[in-house]
């Protein structure tokens, strides 16, 4: 009997440590389980935000002239290529005038002679009324005398000009004079539209001398645009030949109408003069307007939409997620202006919160 009953009390001692243990293992696993969904926060922080408006364009010179002859005449050589480099009064080409002396000669022979008239008819104005001048500070003639003196003076002017405007012989004048067409500024030579032994055209571009000294952007703004955008504001500028630098640049101009074949409005945007870039070069222009100062900002990813188009976000307080609805204002890159609903201070949830209700149980986690 003793050792049956032993036997069952051992037995029974077993059973009860097992159960124990078991129990406790339970125990230990419901406690180590987590609750409530995991989430990322970040504090609501105040800043500065502007709407962000982003237009291509590319590099052009800063300013580029073109060089005309106001006179048809056969080219005889050609100094110049695309690419080289000029200085203000370096010789482009030059035009053979052969021709000009056959066809003006007589012409301009009575040119020459009428200008000499009308050259000695303003001396002698001149003169009278410089002599006149000097006895009028004596007290020797009145003032109406020389003030009909200087008028006579006008009109010979007048007369000469205009006698000799309607001859319309200056421009061959002064290219026979000097056949040799020069460069207006210092730059590159980014067009050259001459051959030697051809007859260029009057008013057609011979050359077009670029000056890259500070190269520009330049983009065309719509109407609802171009109203923000002022000369001397800043300009982000991206160059995708150049990498992923941004290159900080500053409005040189804004065209006052709008181009009739685009309906769209110039803008020159200068770039740093140390820029190494090359003429034609695609570019971006991201403009900033409508920018507010001390905004509530929130990333754009921890907003949310509901029905109609309500917008709203979760902050957490106290291990909970709470729905806070919000209106928005401007919207940036990343992020979005609130401009009612929350104040700054607030524990934003930023990831997982598509997950939630109001009022969920919530655990902060870091990534």
């Amino acid at each position: 009997m003793n050792k049956k009953f032993l036997a069952l009390l051992t037995a029974a001692l077993l059973l009860a440590g097992l159960t124990g243990c078991g129990a406790a293992g339970n125990t230990s696993a419901e406690q180590e389980k987590p609750s409530g969904t995991a989430v990322e926060v970040q504090k609501v922080e105040l800043g500065d935000i502007a709407t962000e408006n982003t237009v291509t364009g590319s590099v052009t010179a800063n300013r580029s002239v073109p060089v005309v002859t106001k006179v048809a005449c056969k080219v005889q050589s050609v100094s110049v290529k695309a690419g080289d480099t000029v200085k203000a009064g370096d010789v482009l080409f030059t035009l053979d005038t052969f021709d000009l002396r056959d066809t003006y000669g007589t012409a301009l022979d009575t040119y020459r002679s009428t200008k000499t008239l009308l050259d000695e008819q303003v001396r002698q104005a001149q003169e009278s009324l410089d002599n006149l001048s000097a006895l009028y500070e004596i007290g020797a003639v009145s003032k109406n005398t020389v003030e009909q003196t200087r008028l006579g003076l006008l009109q010979a002017q007048n007369a000469r000009k205009s006698t000799l405007a309607q001859m319309k012989l200056t421009d061959v004048l002064e290219l026979m004079n000097n056949p040799r067409i020069t460069a207006p500024i210092a730059g590159t030579i980014s067009n050259v539209g001459v051959t030697a032994g051809v007859t260029i055209a009057p008013g057609s571009p011979a050359a077009v001398v670029s000056e890259i000294g500070r190269p520009q952007v330049v983009v065309n703004l719509s109407e609802t645009l171009q109203p923000y955008v002022r000369a001397g504001s800043s300009v982000e500028i991206s160059i995708p030949s150049l990498g992923d630098q941004v290159i900080s640049g500053t409005v040189a101009s804004v065209a006052s109408a709008a181009s009739p074949a685009t309906a769209l409005y110039e803008v020159h945007i200068d770039l740093p003069g140390s820029l190494n870039v090359s003429i034609g070069m695609f570019a971006k222009a991201t403009f900033r307007t409508d920018a507010h100062s001390g905004a509530v900002l929130v990333p754009t990813e921890a907003i949310l939409t509901g029905d109609n188009e309500a917008r709203y976000v979760y902050i957490e307080d106290g291990g909970k997620a709470y729905r806070a609805d919000v209106t928005t204002g401007l919207v940036g890159e990343k992020k979005t202006e609130i401009t009612s609903g929350l104040h700054g201070g607030e524990m934003l949830v930023t990831r997982g919160q598509s997950y939630l209700s109001d009022g969920a149980p919530v655990r902060v986690t870091e990534g």
